[in-house]
């Protein structure tokens, strides 16, 4: 089932929270996050933690899966048809009213008799109307609900002529959903919840996330919130690891600030030691002829330098490489040099100079 996303996060009341109390609830219900990562509306099935309430394998709890054709909403297992009506082939009927299945699937009446009561009869009986060849009562009728052909939606049932979900859940386009726990639709519908939980109704951060004014963030590796809400790292310079601002990977810290020693003319080849000139190859230098670039007295190659990717000056973020004069998000390779097997279909396998280490990068190449 897809569902449909609208950010409605920021008008919401933040909750401070991770989950609500349920001593009773295990790691196989929904409602728990159990120590175990998992959001209240999610289960911890094998090492997964699965949404219960939309899951068609692991439907309101792990392990229940659906019949083949039913969808699971709010942690029920629906059948494709709305409640009351019967599905005869590839078609959703009430038997009651239907003359072509009246009484059970393929169970015509002739002509010029019509269908009322699950009987083939002459006349609609009283409480009925006409509609067609059928005779439904349009205050109960999922097919004809409130007015002819009026069907109602998958797991949705009429009542006094207007078709409504069962009782605690509410008519969104997904379907019926649970507005307390559905993160999608959180208190009301199209209420998303993005990244956070839903809980009674509230939009909440996750496990391990924590609020900083309209988002949700890991304080433990978000640059602009690391340690702490409005804790920024330098810009370019440091990346957040564990709620701490430390050099980024190629840097080396000199008194408060990060420098790459390799072209730093105030650092070049250690802290403290200054060139007159330029800087490259951790050496000072009286030109930069024979790089490939020069940003002041660093001599470099704006290709590869994440402190000047692509032209002086333009710095990448803490957790990415410049890669072809782009700056992209990267992993270490599980090798010491390419080529090798990275995760996943996109990722290449790229040599890093800056690192000295072989990366895993999404995108076309190691080229840009």
């Amino acid at each position: 089932m897809v569902s449909s996303r609208h950010s409605a996060w920021l008008g919401f009341v933040l909750v401070l929270a991770c989950g609500k109390d349920d001593p009773g609830a295990g790691s196989d219900s929904a409602g728990t996050d159990g120590g175990d990562g998992c959001t209240p509306a999610q289960a911890l099935c094998g090492e997964a933690c699965i949404d219960v309430l939309e899951d068609d394998n692991h439907c309101g709890a792990c392990g229940n899966a659906c019949a083949p054709g039913d969808d699971c909403q709010a942690g029920q297992c629906v059948g494709p048809c709305p409640i009351g009506s019967t599905q005869c082939g590839d078609t959703c009927v009430s038997t009651e009213a239907d003359a072509d299945h009246c009484g059970g699937c393929n169970q015509s009446c002739p002509d010029p008799q019509v269908g009322g009561g699950s009987e083939c009869l002459d006349a609609c009986p009283t409480g009925t109307v006409q509609c067609g060849d059928d005779c439904p009562d349009l205050s109960t009728d999922p097919i004809h609900c409130g007015e002819c052909d009026n069907a109602c939606d998958q797991g949705q049932t009429c009542d006094a002529g207007q078709c409504v979900c069962p009782d605690g859940l509410l008519a969104c386009e997904d379907g019926c959903v649970d507005p307390l726990v559905d993160s999608d639709h959180c208190g009301s519908c199209g209420n998303d919840c993005e990244d956070g939980a839903c809980v009674d109704g509230q939009c909440v951060c996750g496990g391990g996330q924590e609020a900083c004014g309209d988002a949700c963030v890991d304080t433990q590796t978000d640059e602009e919130h690391c340690g702490g809400c409005g804790i920024s790292c330098a810009d370019g310079l440091e990346a957040c690891e564990a709620g701490q601002c430390v050099c980024r990977p190629g840097l080396e810290a000199c008194g408060e600030t990060c420098v790459d020693t390799t072209n730093d003319p105030d650092h070049c080849g250690g802290c403290g030691n200054a060139c007159d000139g330029p800087c490259g190859n951790g050496e000072c230098v009286p030109s930069c002829e024979g790089f490939p670039d020069q940003c002041e007295n660093s001599c470099t190659d704006t290709d590869v330098d994440p402190l000047h990717c692509g032209e002086c000056g333009e710095a990448c973020d803490g957790d990415e490489i410049c890669v072809g004069g782009d700056c992209r998000n990267y992993e270490l390779a599980p090798c010491d040099q390419c080529p090798c097997e990275c995760e996943g279909g996109e990722a290449q396998c790229c040599d890093s100079p800056f690192l000295g280490a072989a990366v895993c990068v999404n995108g076309d190449g190691c080229f840009g």
